[in-house]
């Protein structure tokens, strides 16, 4: 662990907050690189060359300083990370007045030392596992097996289980930023999945996280896929009130090669297309749930129109029709669940779908009539949205 200037910055800074002494920091070499008195700064120290070289403390009065090149009274002490000494640190002042303070100040600096080695190896780990999903979501992975194994074992990944990709977009709320922010959110993500500690979170944008889960245990398309969707709804309720209804959250198979896992995101892709265009299939949505909707999303701008004028005709300018026609079709063809959905009689409904069948020229309550128009409505709801 090296003692940066940046690092030395923040141990003055924070040191003098906390006892408003006058403080400097040397690095090896015995050269101030931080002080309260900016003056000193890039001066040679040399009684810090000596604390470092004998690794004793050193306590300087106004005749002790004639002896030494660039010292003030004060007490001057080495700092150690992992038993090394990496640099020194000094308090001016008269002697009796800063040697009481001198060891809660050596703490506190060996203590903000750790925590930036933390912090770093925290930041590196993380930077490894981004670089590491991005080669698995993107196909250029190590072509050797061995290699791409090491790579996970030395994150604590083992690459070699089942795994498939989530993404989580956010499309506003006030508490995403927040929620973004938090060093711990990867974490929290992680924990709303089997084996959290063989899960990795990974950010493309700043509003977009993929997560790579890991499936050991499970068997099966459609016990993977109700694993995924409880997973889902607990990161739903994990993340803040005001966030939670502008996420989406889409899911790409399971698969058992590492190198597979190119096609789960691209599959996590197309449901997060269909999500946001589709608004009303909800917030979660799996890949085996979203043929109809890519199968739309294909289809040319000129064919829908196409298809919308030849089956809905001049019904697409009747809000309160195609409103009836959507909860008909909510309610699986069931006339009492419509009605009541949409607050109506009964009758009322009767009396609409007659309407639409002399409009459409087609029943909408006959089944092989109802799948042409409910086709229509979606390519027409798909043309409004872009």
């Amino acid at each position: 662990m090296k003692l940066t200037q940046s690092l030395a910055d923040r141990i003055v800074k924070r040191t003098m907050e906390v006892t408003n002494l006058n403080i400097n920091v040397m690095d090896k070499d015995g050269v101030i690189i931080s002080s309260s008195d900016p003056a000193r700064i890039q001066t040679f120290h040399q009684a810090a060359r000596q604390v470092i070289a004998t690794g004793e403390e050193m306590l300087l009065g106004e005749e002790d300083c004639q002896k030494w090149t660039g010292t003030k009274p004060g007490i001057n002490m080495p700092i150690r990370f992992q038993q090394q000494i990496v640099g020194v640190i000094g308090i001016s002042g008269a002697p009796q007045e800063v040697v009481p303070f001198g060891k809660a100040v050596k703490m506190m600096t060996e203590m903000m030392l750790q925590q930036a080695y933390l912090t770093e190896q925290m930041e590196l780990a993380e930077r490894s596992v981004n670089f590491l999903v991005q080669e698995m979501i993107s196909g250029t992975l190590d072509p050797s097996r061995d290699v791409v194994m090491s790579r996970g074992a030395l994150l604590g990944l083992d690459l070699s289980r089942p795994r498939s990709v989530v993404i989580i977009q956010a499309t506003g709320g006030e508490d995403w930023e927040e929620w973004h922010a938090d060093r711990r959110f990867p974490r929290k993500v992680a924990a709303c999945f089997r084996h959290s500690d063989q899960v990795c979170v990974s950010v493309t944008k700043r509003n977009c996280w993929i997560v790579v889960t890991d499936l050991s245990g499970l068997r099966g398309r459609e016990q993977i896929k109700r694993y995924l969707h409880e997973a889902a709804h607990k990161l739903l309720n994990a993340a803040p009130a005001g966030l939670r209804d502008h996420l989406l959250i889409a899911m790409g198979r399971g698969y058992e090669d590492v190198y597979d896992l190119e096609l789960s995101f691209k599959e996590a892709m197309q449901t997060l297309q269909v999500l946001e265009r589709f608004p009303d299939k909800g917030a979660i949505g799996h890949i085996d749930d979203m043929s109809l909707e890519l199968l739309l999303l294909e289809t040319p701008p000129a064919t829908r129109q196409v298809v919308v004028r030849d089956i809905l005709k001049e019904l697409v300018k009747h809000d309160e029709l195609l409103e009836t026609l959507n909860a008909l079709f909510s309610a699986d063809l069931n006339l009492t669940a419509a009605a009541q959905a949409l607050n109506i009689h009964r009758n009322t409904l009767l009396y609409r779908l007659d309407r639409i069948e002399e409009m459409l020229g087609r029943n909408p309550r006959r089944f092989a009539e109802a799948a042409k128009i409910k086709l229509a409505l979606e390519l027409h709801r798909l043309s409004q949205t872009g």
